[in-house]
């Protein structure tokens, strides 16, 4: 039998575009890092990015991503992927109430998981 790998490919360029205006499309108030983990491109980075921890060029969520190790970069996307994925279904849902919708309280438990993540793993030490 053979494997069919299929690798996704994603146009960075075109997903960064979109997080300039993120705010005003879903009429939030998120900080460039928040918006980062939404859009999931601080898994852009390499080991390469090392270099620019602290520098001033890099967003506190891609600083963070880019301390971890590979099991914990990981976990922080798998995180991420998921809260991410419930934010963007919210209001999906045919009459639904925003604010009590299945998708608004799976997204309220993946933010908790990411929080303590965070708590876990120094989230402070790239704070700005």
């Amino acid at each position: 039998m053979i494997d069919i790998v299929k690798k996704r490919v994603i146009d960075w360029d075109n997903q960064l575009r979109k997080e300039k205006h993120f705010n005003e499309k879903f009429g939030t108030n998120l900080s460039p890092s928040s918006v980062k983990e939404l859009t999931g491109s601080f898994r852009r980075l390499t080991e390469k990015s090392k270099s620019k921890i602290g520098d001033g060029t890099l967003q506190q969520c891609e600083e963070f991503y880019l301390s971890l190790d590979l099991m914990k970069q990981n976990q922080y996307t798998h995180i991420c992927k998921n809260r991410s994925a419930a934010f963007y279904k919210i209001g999906d849902e045919p009459d639904s109430d925003k604010e009590n919708s299945e998708y608004q309280r799976q997204f309220s438990e993946w933010d908790e998981k990411l929080n303590e993540f965070k708590a876990q793993n120094n989230w402070d030490k790239f704070s700005k």
